[in-house]
């Protein structure tokens, strides 16, 4: 009885930590133990780099262009009559005679002609980023510290293990007792 005493001293309740933050699990027939460690996961989000700006403005040139034009002109020909000829009293008098005279002016006329034509497009484009970063990874190491009657090299040895996947040359052998430890190793190992 007052072994039964001693085990329970400073035991907390199963399931409940003591002040160190340690569960208690002397009569406990498994220990389960997590392995944490950080992946890294990387992604993309979108965001506004900029933008583009089409601005039209107007320059004002002054041009010259050359235009044929045709304009009549005024010939007078005074050309004598022979000596002789009379002329009937109709033909004397007052008259106006009118002959229309023609050219071509020149006129300007501007109108908006369509020269070119400007698009702009977004295109994607395909890139690769290369990001680094720290990540975390927990490490178990399994002190074995107990003492096992029939162990050659004498008293407890000390056998320190990192939970880290092991090949075929450290699986359990047949006929060969498997202790509290040697479960907590399998089970870290996740065997």
């Amino acid at each position: 009885m007052a072994r039964d005493q001693k085990r329970g001293a400073g035991r907390t309740e199963p399931g409940r930590e003591d002040l160190h933050g340690r569960e208690d699990l002397r009569d406990e027939e498994e220990l389960r133990v997590q392995r944490t460690e950080e992946e890294l996961a990387a992604g993309t989000r979108e965001r506004e780099a900029g933008q583009v700006r089409v601005n039209k403005h107007v320059r004002t040139e002054r041009e010259q262009v050359r235009v044929p034009t045709r304009h009549e002109e005024i010939s007078v020909e005074r050309v004598p009559v022979e000596e002789g000829r009379e002329a009937s009293e109709a033909d004397i008098g007052e008259a106006e005679i009118s002959m229309p005279v023609v050219e071509e002016e020149v006129v300007v006329e501007k109108r908006p002609e369509v020269k070119e034509e400007i698009t702009v497009r977004k295109d994607a484009v395909h890139d690769e980023e290369v990001v680094e970063e720290d990540v975390r990874r927990e490490e178990v190491d399994v002190e074995d510290a107990t003492h096992r009657g029939q162990r050659r090299g004498g008293e407890g040895q000390t056998a320190r293990d990192t939970a880290q996947p092991q090949g075929p040359e450290h699986e359990e052998r047949p006929g060969r007792e498997e202790g509290f430890i040697d479960k907590a190793k399998r089970k870290l190992q996740g065997q």
